[in-house]
C-alpha cells in the first residue's frame, strides 16, 4: 500500500467529517519509518489542500511538534503513543483542545482509544472520529454512525501478490513490466460498505470459503 495515497484517503474522510474545517488532532503510534511519516504526511497535505508531488522524494514533511495551520484546517498536534499510550494520550488531548473538532487515529488501536476516551467524557458524536485498519471498536463506531470512516489495507492480497511474483520469477517470467512496486490499493469502509467489508473480513479469519460472500475490493 502507498501510505501516502491511503494519507491522503484518510484526509478526504476528515473534509467529509468537517466541510467547515477546525481543529483536527492526529494519534499515531511512531515515527520512526517512512511508511508512517507517509501516512501522516498525507492526511496533512490532503487538509491543507496541497498538490500531490510527483515521487516520495518530492514530499516535504511538516513537523511533528507544534500547530500546524492550513488555513480551514488545523493540526492541534500529532500525539506519538504506543499501545498501552493510547487511552491516556486520546483523553489527555481532549482535555487539552476543547476546539478540536476531530481525532485521527493513523495506527489500528489510536481509533479505538479515542472511541473509549470520547465515550467516557459523554463526546461521541460531538467530536468526529476517523481511523485507519479494522479494529472491531472502529468498524462498530462506523455501524454506530459514531465514527465517519476508516482505511484499510489488504494484506491477503500482500500476501497473495508476493507469491506470485516468486512464482513467476521461478518460472522465469517477469510479470512486473519494470516496476519496482506493486500497490495494493487502500480503500474506505464507511457506514455505506461496512456490513459488507465486515462480513467479508469475518470469513477470511475463520476460514469459512463457503459461507465467503462476493469480494468488496
Amino acid at each position: 500500500m502507498d501510505n501516502y495515497k491511503a494519507g491522503r484517503m484518510c484526509g478526504e474522510l476528515v473534509k467529509e467529517a468537517l466541510p467547515n474545517g477546525g481543529g483536527v488532532m492526529l494519534f499515531i503510534g511512531r515515527l520512526e519509518h517512512l511508511n508512517f511519516k507517509l501516512r501522516r504526511q498525507g492526511v496533512i497535505d490532503e487538509l491543507f489542500g496541497r498538490p500531490v508531488p510527483e515521487s516520495h522524494d518530492k514530499i516535504a514533511y511538516d513537523p511533528v511538534q507544534g500547530v500546524l495551520d492550513g488555513g480551514k484546517y488545523k493540526i492541534l498536534g500529532t500525539a506519538v503513543t504506543g499501545f498501552v499510550q493510547a487511552r491516556q494520550k486520546a483523553d489527555d488531548a481532549i482535555a487539552a483542545y476543547p476546539e478540536m473538532k476531530a481525532m485521527v487515529g493513523l495506527f489500528e488501536y489510536n481509533l479505538p482509544a479515542c472511541y473509549q476516551a470520547l465515550k467516557q467524557a459523554d463526546k461521541l458524536g460531538k467530536i468526529k472520529l476517523v481511523g485507519f485498519d479494522e479494529n472491531d471498536v472502529t468498524l462498530q463506531g462506523i455501524k454506530e454512525g459514531f465514527v465517519t470512516g476508516t482505511i484499510v489495507q489488504n494484506p491477503y492480497q500482500y500476501g497473495y501478490q508476493s507469491i506470485k511474483v516468486l512464482k513467476d520469477l521461478i518460472e522465469g517470467k517477469d510479470n512486473l513490466d519494470g516496476k519496482d512496486f506493486i500497490d495494493v490499493i487502500a480503500r474506505k469502509i464507511v457506514k455505506e460498505n461496512v456490513d459488507p467489508y465486515w462480513t467479508d473480513l469475518k470469513s477470511r479469519k475463520t476460514g469459512n470459503e463457503g459461507e465467503r460472500p462476493r469480494r468488496h475490493e
